[in-house]
């Protein structure tokens, strides 16, 4: 009895973390989070995904510091965050290119903006898909 329980528990814990596209969603890409994805997003990206209650300063990034492609950033984040959840080498490897390419716009369209003050989260991000990158090459 107490085993079944534990497995009815763990069902819906791992189904949780699972990437989008394995449940239907976008397979490449950060556009259709799932709430789970999007919670573990920065709080910064909450406004993007999540709306509602998530409405202020805090839930978003600043456009009038870091410019207007910043939108592109949190997309970013879903996609190494699904590389991070596969097992499968093509699909880590689609979803780390997917956020290089949205990292890197995003650094693009933050240059006239040196006072961003999320500036270090994207090059700290963009470190650590190159190194990820490199692994599976």
């Amino acid at each position: 009895m107490a085993a079944s329980r534990k497995i009815a528990l763990l069902i819906p814990l791992v189904a949780a973390f699972l990437p989008a596209g394995a449940s239907g969603q976008d397979v490449l890409g950060g556009q259709n989070p799932s709430v789970t994805e999007a919670t573990l997003l920065p709080k910064f990206c909450w406004g993007q995904y999540l709306g509602g209650k998530f409405k202020g300063p805090e839930f978003e990034i600043p456009r009038d510091t870091c410019g207007v492609a910043m939108n592109h950033y949190c997309p970013a984040l879903v996609a190494l965050g699904r590389a991070h959840t596969s097992f499968s080498d093509n699909y880590k490897l689609g979803n780390l290119e997917t956020a290089k390419r949205g990292v890197l716009y995003t650094l693009r369209g933050m240059e006239k903006y040196p006072r961003c003050p999320i500036r270090g989260h994207v090059t700290s991000t963009y470190q650590v898909i190159e190194r990820e990158l490199n692994l599976l090459r």
